[in-house]
């Protein structure tokens, strides 16, 4: 079972969040946790919880957090002693297999270009991120999968390509796709939509061996469930990324601020009560665990900051599976 580096200092330096979540997890798992952070306050944290200690050990780190808007250099110097650094070094020095994160994306990016490896033919990491999705028979997943949405901002064909080998190892490892459909994100459906650099891209994905290519996609079919994995460049997946969240937090703060002007609302919300429940997750990101970044020797996975114990507990599980099972597929 993988080790995993946990940076408490996350959540805005609040380390009983992500001591929580780590210790229901070693009560429900044979996972192995190394908490990164203040020994004493970790320490104070873990005694108030029920966990099993032969999973758990302690790594000391500076007291002050490292937020998320300071400067990633900050992290980077020498001695620093933040907690990202910390388990990052843990993860390069083979003393922890991944790293889970709640803290600076920024420098948590910067940290891992610095000190973890690509795996062997990969150009370029990626930043991968769940979205919800129509689902039917055929889909099970409610969940796709697009990449990258962060990591870059312009990149050439081949990168495209690679990212579209990457997306389909994940999803074949996390959602037990056997054969994934990938979309390239794109203003067209047309294979001559776009400029030179998603052209090429278009032919070489078609061409692919072990890629399942079903074309462009444009932006009104991302939630319709064509392809499990859509490919396209950081700055529009960070964009789009952002929007869908943004939409869904829309839509349900206008159902709240219309059910108490209406009856018919009132009675269409209770009626719907269950449903909404079980979907509520689905426009929660934050909720599945976390953005795995996809490339490195390690998959490090980042947390919103705003994530709650239990998405801490889940972005674990899913760092204990994916560098367990994650394979990229041989082109």
């Amino acid at each position: 079972m993988p080790v995993i580096a946990v940076d408490t200092m996350g959540c805005d330096g609040d380390v009983r969040i992500a001591v929580d979540g780590a210790a229901a997890v070693s009560v429900q798992t044979d996972i192995q946790i190394v908490l990164v952070g203040p020994v004493r306050r970790v320490q104070s944290a873990l005694e108030e919880l029920a966990y099993q200690p032969e999973q758990i050990d302690i790594v000391d780190a500076a007291e002050e957090p490292l937020g998320i808007s300071d400067p990633p250099d900050r992290a980077l110097r020498r001695g620093s002693g933040c907690s990202l650094a910390v388990a990052t070094d843990l993860v390069a020095g083979g003393k922890a297999d991944t790293l889970v994160t709640a803290g600076n994306a920024p420098a948590l990016w910067r940290l891992c270009r610095e000190h973890l490896r690509l795996r062997d033919g990969v150009r370029r990491a990626a930043v991968a991120a769940v979205y919800p999705r129509q689902v039917d028979d055929r889909i099970k997943d409610p969940l796709g999968l697009i990449l990258d949405v962060g990591a870059t901002v312009r990149c050439d064909a081949a990168d495209l390509v690679q990212f579209a080998y990457l997306g389909d190892a994940y999803v074949r490892c996390v959602s037990k796709v056997a054969e994934p459909r990938i979309g390239l994100l794109n203003m067209a459906t047309r294979s001559t939509a776009g400029d030179e650099v998603l052209i090429e891209a278009y032919q070489s994905m078609r061409r692919a061996d072990r890629l399942q290519f079903v074309g462009n996609l444009e932006g009104h079919e991302l939630a319709s469930g064509r392809a499990d994995v859509v490919v396209c460049e950081g700055l529009l997946g960070n964009v789009v990324l952002k929007m869908l969240h943004g939409l869904a937090l829309i839509a349900v703060d206008l159902a709240a601020a219309a059910v108490p002007r209406n009856w018919r609302w009132r009675a269409g919300m209770a009626m719907l009560g269950s449903g909404v429940d079980r979907r509520t997750p689905m426009i929660q990101y934050m909720a599945y665990g976390g953005a795995p970044i996809l490339g490195f020797n390690a998959v490090p996975i980042y947390c919103d900051p705003a994530s709650p114990a239990h998405a801490l507990g889940n972005a674990i599980k899913l760092a204990a599976k994916v560098q367990r099972d994650f394979e990229i597929a041989p082109r």
